[in-house]
């Protein structure tokens, strides 16, 4: 009986030191912190599964061919986005001057021979300190082993996403593939 009290006045004491904090909803971040390859894979795959995603709006469902400077992501790729990043689309379009919001996911699974062999993976986090132009930036193979590291900050990727349209599309280069 002494333990269900001392459980319940600690209960209350920190609810009653939680609440005079004031509004605590702004500075919860829209993503937890992501700074590992596992917790992204983890983020993509079972917390925000990409199995859920829908395809990038007006593009084909597998494309193959290269964007102007870039050589990645070769021969075939399937394009998608979750829900959050979804809904910053307007008429299939980011709204010129937007930004995706943080928690945006845009997954690109490379496929060759007819099998995925890689996911592409951005995920929106502006204030991480891993990320690069906002996006959090890695690739892994489907069991889960990184082939890019979200470690380097994008290093390789942001020079080609920079280019053509990228930055006026908040560096998603896919826009560049719609019909």
């Amino acid at each position: 009986m002494k333990t269900a009290r001392t459980i319940l006045l600690c209960a209350s004491l920190i609810l009653g030191v939680l609440s005079s904090c004031g509004d605590l909803g702004d500075e919860i971040p829209a993503v937890p912190l992501l700074s590992t390859d596992e917790a992204l894979f983890l983020h993509v795959t079972r917390t925000d599964p990409f199995s859920t995603y829908a395809l990038f709006p007006n593009a084909d469902s597998v494309t193959s061919g290269t964007l102007n400077g870039s050589t990645a992501h070769q021969p075939l790729v399937r394009v998608s986005m979750n829900a959050k990043a979804l809904g910053a689309i307007r008429n299939g379009s980011l709204p010129p001057g937007a930004r995706f919001p943080d928690g945006a996911v845009v997954f690109k699974e490379i496929i060759m021979n007819g099998r995925t062999v890689l996911y592409a993976v951005i995920l929106k986090d502006s204030a991480n300190p891993l990320s690069a132009n906002g996006w959090l930036w890695a690739e892994h193979a489907p069991d889960g082993a990184p082939a890019f590291s979200v470690t380097r900050r994008g290093v390789g990727c942001v020079e080609c996403h920079s280019r053509e349209q990228g930055p006026a599309h908040d560096f998603v280069r896919t826009f560049e593939r719609q019909r």
